[in-house]
């Protein structure tokens, strides 16, 4: 069976080598993402034995050693009954206990701390939806753990996938020395196309490196998002129909010029309600969805005051957006043909700037965007720009094109008004690299390396 390389595994490494004392690292994600199996393979490969206990499916005397035995005074006999109840001896220093889906029994991530400060072992936790409060509800989150955020696979690791370790290396030198990749823009670009397609879900990539058919993919896609729906309806509790609501809206809202969501469309009233919040913050807690928050004064980027009522919502996974968008009857739809067909045509707008989130988001940087209505006179102008980035304490404004526009208004207005905390706009296009009249072009692949 082919097995992915992901990036994780080289943190987690740096994470095990960082220090003799026993440690515990939280593996964070959104379901299907690869938590689980990263965290095994880790194990495996990395401790001379290791245990998963995994709260989704554990009897109920994994339950019950917790609650007899999970405090200090008996830390001892934990060990020894855990030991017995895996058929595994645990060496100090030399093993791991991996708790999986963390978040089903809070009691085991608050005892972390116990069993980081015994110093014989170390620990890593899997788990979605940790910042719910009833996830955390009557624990102490230890201060003793590390976390690592788990996305779906990024451009690259899915360039692996494919035994692809060449294309990504030739970009990240072109990106460094401004050079435009020429005649290879098209071979890239076409690698981009078949990303976006399949996505970086590792259910949907391992399906389709079978037999290379989009069909096998696109059923991985669909359960995925069928199992989306189900943690909706099972775990949003009273504001199931707002998550619901802009869950199944992403696609439309993305379509539009103006992407952010819209209450009154979504028949949930004109006013940012606790209900709306709340699904909201489920959904970004999921890590089903990549939330942009609007801006409009620089100072207020690192989050101070961000305007809660502007919010663009993006698909974590840019092919899961594609699926969400085409439906069950996707050999029929429009867009989904364009992309397989390699028409990139319809919506592309929509998919590329997701694509773009999910890059910035898959690098740390918090998705925001800059939106500024101008009264000059009686006539009012809006300017938007899709992305704002910091990089050396310098904005750089983003605006991604999938057609051929040489208008820039927006950014224009961003960088004449904000020259002394402004870099040269980037424009990310299915064009080349170049630089003109103040903005760098870039291909969208090098969004990666923003």
């Amino acid at each position: 069976m082919k097995t992915l390389r992901r990036k994780g595994y080289q943190k987690l490494l740096e994470w095990k080598n960082s220090s003799e004392n026993s440690k515990a690292m939280l593996i964070n994600g959104a379901r299907r993402v690869g938590k689980s199996f990263l965290a095994e393979e880790f194990a495996r490969n990395e401790y001379k034995t290791h245990i998963l206990v995994d709260f989704s499916s554990a009897d109920k005397s994994v339950f019950n050693l917790f609650e007899n035995f999970g405090n200090r005074m008996k830390i001892d006999e934990f060990f020894n009954q855990l030991s017995v109840m895996f058929s595994t001896k645990l060496f100090p220093h030399e093993s791991v206990i991996i708790f999986d889906e963390v978040q089903k029994f809070p009691k085991a991530r608050e005892f972390i701390k116990q069993l980081v400060m015994d110093n014989r072992y170390d620990y890593i936790e899997t788990g979605s939806l940790i910042g719910l409060k009833k996830n955390v509800a009557d624990i102490v989150i230890p201060s003793e753990e590390e976390q690592l955020n788990l996305y779906p696979l990024d451009f690259e690791e899915f360039l692996w996938a494919l035994d692809d370790e060449v294309t990504v290396p030739f970009l990240r030198e072109h990106y460094d020395n401004k050079m435009p990749l020429g005649n290879l823009l098209k071979t890239v670009n076409e690698k981009l196309r078949l990303y976006m397609t399949i996505g970086g879900m590792p259910q949907s990539v391992l399906a389709y490196l079978k037999e290379k058919k989009y069909e096998d993919s696109e059923r991985a896609k669909q359960q995925i998002l069928r199992l989306y729906r189900d943690d909706i309806a099972k775990y949003a509790g009273n504001y199931t129909a707002e998550a619901q609501a802009i869950f199944d809206a992403i696609p439309s809202m993305l379509s539009h010029h103006d992407k952010k969501i819209k209450f009154s469309s979504l028949g949930l009233g004109d006013r940012f309600s606790v209900a709306f919040a709340n699904a909201v913050f489920w959904l970004k807690e999921s890590m089903v969805a990549n939330l942009s928050y609007c801006v409009d004064e620089p100072a207020l980027f690192d989050g101070f005051a961000l305007d809660s009522s502007k919010i663009k919502c993006y698909m974590a996974d840019t092919g899961l957006l594609l699926s969400l968008s085409a439906g069950k009857d996707y050999l029929t739809n429009e867009m989904y043909k364009s992309f397989v067909l390699g028409k990139l045509s319809v919506n592309k707008g929509m998919m590329t700037e997701n694509l773009i989130a999910q890059m910035l988001q898959s690098s740390n940087h918090p998705l925001r965007f800059f939106e500024k209505t101008v009264t000059s006179g009686e006539k009012k102008h809006k300017y938007e720009v899709d992305f704002l980035v910091k990089q050396k304490n310098k904005l750089i404004a983003l605006e991604v094109k999938s057609g051929n526009c040489t208008e820039h208004s927006s950014l224009n207005y961003f960088y004449d008004t904000y020259k002394k905390k402004a870099a040269n706009p980037i424009i990310l296009t299915k064009g080349d690299f170049k630089e003109s009249e103040g903005y760098i072009h870039m291909p969208l692949a090098m969004g990666m390396f923003l």
